[in-house]
């Protein structure tokens, strides 16, 4: 099915214009095809001409689409009524927000633990774009909070504990491409056609890509013949989350995104990847149009996420869905309670969108993960789903 595509502006087309150029640079300058992975990383962070990096909204009705702190102020809600059932667990504990999108989820949060009596020590921020970086601080330098928050561009200094968030930040680490036929693994590049335009192209893979397809990948896609099955893995996970577990001595970690165990990420039926584009709110898979004006991202794998995390250090404690996950707070009860008689529909519609398996409900997961610290899964969800996994 076609998909009817918005224009860009001319100003975004010359934009995309210079960030194109900047990509075929380094293809010619290399003489060879680049990775998809370097090709997503340019994309989306070339100084002042990556998506993430220009001043184009992203966020929201007027922005590409929409996260769940936009939807509604209820998402940071149910964090703050987790965190403060886990409180007394924890030493004084700062939070760590990895990507902080608009600076919305942010505000909620500090404003929904100040009225449970939960203060943070301190609220970071890391924030790899410094454009981003500077639209959250003029964002929340219109409220009055209890706690400091700083901004980091990286994790550099250890704190004793924390509480760590991350939503929809995994989604957004550059993936590569892999194409598999009748037991043949080959990485998609991309090059430059005739034409001038970007193309695919399959390079063979180098060794540790190959072992881990050959590892992940199910027998029937291996050996799957009559066309290519084409995926997308995440070989920066391990490094990533590392990199934040190792710079925290105590604490949980929250990560949200869509996506899929194993065994459903790499079905057999799922024969182009988990790849998606948003431009102007409407989704497509055409990473290689309009280079720097489209949002490119690719689902999370959240076995690997759980093999990556042992790997750092950290303890599994429960993955489940958004749905569940937000029910198992308080935060709905309370809002119940609180706005029996005037909660408006707008607010009921958008918590409805936040849990409804239809909506965002189910198509978001939720994995919890400790160091040295223990919690229930029953704290954190209604249903856990670990063993999916």
């Amino acid at each position: 099915m076609k998909i009817e595509m918005p224009i860009p502006t001319e100003e975004e087309q010359q934009r995309s214009q210079r960030c194109k150029q900047l990509i075929e640079d380094e293809i010619y300058r290399n003489q060879r095809p680049i990775s998809f992975e370097r090709y997503m990383q340019l994309c989306l962070y070339a100084e002042k001409i990556g998506y993430y990096e220009s001043a184009s909204e992203i966020f929201g009705s007027k922005g590409d689409f929409t996260t769940s702190p936009e939807q509604s102020s209820f998402f940071a809600a149910a964090f703050a009524e987790h965190i403060d059932k886990i409180k007394h667990q924890l030493d004084a504990f700062s939070i760590i927000e990895i990507g902080a999108g608009s600076g919305k989820f942010a505000a909620d949060l500090i404003q929904a633990m100040k009225c449970n009596g939960c203060i943070p020590q301190r609220y970071y921020i890391v924030e790899k774009s410094a454009e981003l970086r500077q639209r959250q601080k003029v964002y929340l330098s219109g409220f009055q909070f209890e706690c400091d928050i700083e901004w980091l561009e990286d994790l550099t200094t250890p704190i004793n504990c924390a509480v760590v968030i991350a939503n929809e930040v995994l989604d957004a680490l550059p993936v590569t491409l892999v194409s598999v036929e009748n037991n043949k693994i080959s990485e998609r590049c991309v090059s430059v056609d005739d034409g001038g335009e970007f193309q695919f192209v399959d390079m063979p893979p180098a060794n540790h890509l190959s072992e881990i397809m050959r590892q992940r990948l199910p027998k029937a896609v291996l050996n799957r013949a009559g066309g290519p099955y084409q995926c997308d893995v995440n070989l920066l996970l391990d490094d990533f989350i590392e990199q934040i577990a190792s710079f925290v001595n105590q604490g949980i970690f929250f990560y949200i995104d869509y996506g899929y165990a194993r065994s459903e990420y790499y079905h057999e039926q799922r024969s182009m990847g988990t790849l998606i584009c948003h431009y102007r709110h409407v989704a497509n898979e055409q990473p290689l149009l309009w280079p720097g004006l489209q949002d490119i991202s690719c689902n999370v794998d959240f076995t690997a996420l759980a093999e990556a995390s042992v790997r750092g250090g950290l303890n599994v404690n429960s993955y489940s869905t958004q749905a569940h996950f937000l029910l198992a707070s308080n935060a709905l009860e309370k809002v119940m309670t609180n706005n029996q008689d005037v909660m408006v529909l707008e607010k009921q519609a958008e918590i409805k969108r936040l849990i409804m398996p239809t909506e965002m409900g189910e198509r978001f997961q939720v994995m919890v993960l400790t160091k040295n610290t223990e919690f229930t899964p029953e704290q954190f969800t209604i249903r856990d789903m670990l063993h999916r996994l």
